[in-house]
């Protein structure tokens, strides 16, 4: 049985040629986007509006680099 492909490189990145592939990615980034807003509110809240550059390097470096694993399909 093959695997199916729901990526496709392109030049030096991956793209979703599948309806799958969109799925995973909004799979990934929606709750990603999600928790940055999240993080940010709390943190201006709580008197830390200058540290909006955090939920950034917590969140999103994690979830591109899970995306990028995926894509290559090494998980």
């Amino acid at each position: 049985m093959e695997r199916e492909v729901y990526f496709e490189k392109v030049a030096w990145s991956y793209m979703p040629c599948h309806w799958k592939g969109f799925a995973v990615m909004g799979a990934i980034i929606l709750p990603t986007i999600g928790a940055i807003i999240l993080a940010q509110t709390l943190l201006n809240n709580f008197g830390y509006g200058n540290a909006e550059w955090l939920p950034f390097v917590m969140f999103l470096t994690p979830a591109l680099l899970r995306l990028l694993g995926v894509s290559k399909g090494d998980s």
